[in-house]
């Protein structure tokens, strides 16, 4: 995996159902900016990508309904299922962030309020689970 000197203690890694419709769809919520995508030789799959979201780095790789990493990725490792991913992000503007994730097909889950102290929660269309929040 290459890194470009990383200035985060933890990089989180998703399993993806569809790695293009991943990429798609962080781009256009949260204006993500591929760094990297390697391909299994020979197909569409994608093995190991990055990609930097503000100022933090994700990884990402395709993986299957059955929860499994993927051919040749990770040996026989197999869950029961898909685990859904939560992340946690900081936002410039939540409200627009959780509008915009909204009509690019993610099911709201908590609507940003002052109540929520700014918060909001959805689910995009590939099951990951998105808390966002304004940047205090």
């Amino acid at each position: 995996m290459q890194n470009q000197q990383l200035n985060q203690t933890i990089v989180p890694y998703f399993m993806v159902l569809n790695g293009s419709q991943f990429i798609d769809f962080t781009k256009k919520v949260f204006q993500a900016e591929v760094v990297k995508i390697d391909k299994l030789e020979g197909t569409e799959g994608i093995i190991h990508a990055e990609m930097k979201i503000g100022n933090s780095t994700i990884y990402f790789a395709d993986t299957s309904a059955d929860g499994s990493c993927g051919p040749g990725i990770c040996g026989e490792l197999k869950t029961d299922g898909l685990i859904p991913i939560q992340m946690y992000i900081h936002v410039e503007n939540v409200t627009d962030t959780y509008l915009n994730a909204i009509a690019e097909g993610a099911t709201p889950l908590m609507e940003p309020s002052v109540e929520t102290g700014n918060m909001g929660g959805f689910v995009d269309p590939l099951k990951n689970l998105w808390w966002v929040q304004t940047k205090a």
